[in-house]
């Protein structure tokens, strides 16, 4: 997707909806005192607004793309309201009641605004919730129309206000194949950290170039086996193999659920998905590029605690000619079946052993 210039953020419609503190009752009811119209904004009202915004957006937003397999209902109405204004009332306040319903429990309360505005010239839906500081309140009032809504110069006192930490933000431009995309920022995260509830509860996931996805999905995989295998050296060796072999495989996609569904223990096979999730990739697929990682998957490492070093192919684990049996509950040996076909010495890292001796 093409970047954005928060430069040219301008706010023309906002509705706002007051979400209190924690998560919806599980008994089915719905404390949110919901607005009936738009907040009317003069000149000087928009442009706090969008000074507000463009600072926001202006820092560490992360492209987004829509996630169909989170099953969230906010990207429908995002791409309802990319086209048009009319269900406005209607979807800002589904969209308050679907955050509420999965913002965390210590969630503090706040409001959540939906916003129709332009962006580069060209149409876009901006979704934000400010949090304040407990004690501080904005009531609603009535238009003349006798309609709920809020007042302009207490949106502003609030975008100003010491007590106030604004905003989540997402921000969509565009649907191409039907599918929402758009740039996400959270400000009270660091360096482009964005809160796991507001991704999913947008139905989004993190959009990433292939190679960085795939070299993400590597990372992680790693730390995981590394430390699920901390005292299983052979569970280690198979896990390991496993995902280099995923890796170096003709295939175009990586699928972490199948991945884990083939190769991971039962126990460890949910924690995988979730440990891939969390790193804001797609449990279910992404398109593979291994460029990044190319060096790092030639080779299987084995290293010993006194200092041993074995490098091999995966090849070598596959055909059994290559194997770490368990010999005791801490030992194993290395077994492998192939033609000598040089020895030398070679520099390296001391072991614990070597350094003890010589201190």
């Amino acid at each position: 997707m093409t970047p954005f210039d928060a430069g040219t953020l301008k706010p023309v419609e906002v509705m706002m909806h007051p979400v209190p503190r924690g998560r919806a009752p599980d008994d089915g009811s719905d404390p949110i005192q919901y607005s009936e119209a738009a907040i009317t904004l003069g000149a000087d009202d928009k442009a706090f607004i969008q000074r507000r915004l463009r600072h926001s957006l202006g820092g560490y937003a992360r492209p987004v793309r829509e996630d169909a397999d989170l099953g969230s209902q906010v990207p429908t109405m995002l791409k309802d309201l990319l086209i048009s204004s009319d269900k406005l009332v209607s979807h800002s306040c589904s969209i308050a009641r679907q955050l509420h319903l999965e913002q965390k429990w210590m969630s503090s309360g706040g409001l959540v605004m939906t916003i129709i505005g332009e962006v580069d010239g060209k149409r876009c839906v901006m979704l934000a919730k400010m949090e304040h500081q407990e004690g501080m309140r904005v009531e609603q009032t009535t238009n003349s129309s006798g309609q709920r809504t809020y007042r302009a110069e207490h949106l502003r006192d609030l975008i100003l206000g010491d007590g106030t930490r604004v905003f989540k933000i997402g921000l969509f431009t565009d649907a191409p194949d039907d599918h929402l995309e758009g740039h996400v920022v959270d400000d009270q995260q660091l360096q482009g950290g964005i809160a796991n509830y507001f991704i999913q509860f947008l139905g989004c996931q993190f959009r990433q170039q292939s190679d960085v996805q795939t070299e993400q999905f590597f990372r992680v995989a790693q730390t995981f086996i590394s430390q699920r295998t901390a005292k299983k050296p052979e569970a280690n060796a198979r896990y390991e193999i496993a995902l280099l072999a995923e890796m170096q495989k003709q295939s175009t996609v990586v699928q972490p659920e199948v991945f884990a569904a083939q190769n991971l223990n039962e126990e460890d096979q949910e924690l995988f998905v979730q440990r891939i999730r969390d790193a804001g990739l797609s449990s279910k697929s992404f398109p593979k590029d291994t460029s990044l990682i190319a060096s790092k998957i030639r080779r299987m490492r084995i290293q010993t605690e006194r200092g041993a070093d074995v490098l091999a192919p995966p090849e070598m684990f596959e055909d059994g000619s290559l194997r770490v049996e368990k010999v005791d509950d801490s030992k194993s040996q290395i077994v492998i079946n192939d033609a000598v076909t040089k020895m030398s010495g070679a520099s390296g890292k001391r072991s614990s052993s070597e350094k003890a001796q010589q201190s």
